[in-house]
């Protein structure tokens, strides 16, 4: 049976950045395609609201979903 996890805001943003600041657990967690992950839509809006404000390295909000649709999470 397949875990699941929920995402947190700041755990989709350092996994999408690539950011040493995302544990080495939390990163084996979201590369794991065995697990299903969650992802609030209130997370989702912190997350806009990050990058709309300039607070990531992602660039944009398209970019923001861009970069989910695309990743393996």
């Amino acid at each position: 049976m397949a875990h699941k996890y929920i995402l947190d805001t700041h755990a989709l943003i350092w996994y999408l950045e690539g950011s040493p600041k995302l544990s080495a657990k939390a990163r084996s967690i979201m590369d794991d395609p065995s697990g299903q992950l969650v992802l609030p839509l209130i997370a989702l809006a912190e997350a806009a609201w990050i990058v709309e404000h300039g607070r990531s390295s992602i660039p944009s909000i398209t970019s923001l979903l861009a970069s989910i649709y695309s990743a393996p999470i």
